[in-house]
């Protein structure tokens, strides 16, 4: 193994011992000899890789060794820790920095005489680089936008433990904003088709279907949620036009 591949290696280790920290912190490890041990461990490989970087002056492959490892981490502590909501993107920075150390090390381990730090593909095309920075732009627009698992085809009677109500991004527009985009796409394909009579039929139909699913379905959500989205109801618009969905004057 040449030793390209043992600092990177080593600083994926030493990076990698950090994690214990959590819960030492939190008292899940109470025992003192493995508090103690784990320090040391840490402390001697630390000092061990820094004796390597300053011996064979390879502080360029260390770091960036370092620091895709601690992104490993950060990724997997989002999709363990965080809400369901982030585990897709904590996943995506496990399997992204996995991908940029696993590509330097292979090199590095079966074809040594082409390795470089741009065995890394970090910096590997300005095309690339746009790519990877609108992948998670669009992301988090649409997270904004489409919060959670806020949408079901199926009316729910019964209320999990995961539910809550959203009423941020476009749910601060519309109360229903799947019913107003199917009502508008199904409205759409006749005027696109230029249809005068299937129009007026499709328009009917589909107001009728959603005014009484919305009804039905606004029942189940005061049930939910009671005066939070009595609250909500107030203010924000169902999105289907002179639909009103359920109200308490009516029981």
């Amino acid at each position: 193994m040449i030793i390209h591949a043992k600092v990177a290696l080593l600083s994926i280790f030493s990076c990698a011992l950090w994690s214990p920290l959590y819960w030492i912190w939190k008292g899940d490890i109470g025992n003192i000899y493995i508090i103690v041990g784990w320090i040391v461990t840490t402390a001697v490989s630390h000092m061990w890789l820094a004796a390597k970087i300053i011996n064979m002056r390879m502080f360029s492959v260390a770091w960036r060794s370092y620091m895709l490892t601690a992104f490993f981490m950060m990724g997997f502590s989002i999709a363990y820790f965080a809400s369901t909501l982030y585990l897709s993107f904590g996943l995506y920075i496990c399997v992204l920095s996995t991908f940029h150390m696993g590509e330097y090390l292979a090199t590095a381990l079966f074809n040594p005489t082409s390795i470089s730090l741009s065995s890394f593909i970090l910096n590997h095309s300005l095309e690339f680089n746009v790519a990877m920075i609108l992948s998670v732009v669009e992301h988090w627009i649409l997270l904004y936008f489409f919060p959670g698992k806020s949408f079901t085809h199926l009316v729910q009677y019964y209320k999990r433990d995961s539910h809550k109500l959203i009423v941020n991004g476009v749910y601060s527009l519309f109360r229903h904003p799947s019913y107003t985009g199917w009502f508008c796409w199904s409205v759409s394909t006749q005027v696109l088709l230029l249809n005068p009579i299937c129009l007026i039929g499709y328009t009917v139909a589909t107001w009728k279907f959603f005014q009484e699913r919305i009804y039905y379905e606004e029942i189940t959500l005061l049930n939910f949620f009671g005066q939070q989205y009595l609250d909500y109801k107030k203010k924000v618009p169902s999105g289907i036009p002179f639909v009103c969905g359920y109200s308490l004057t009516q029981s």
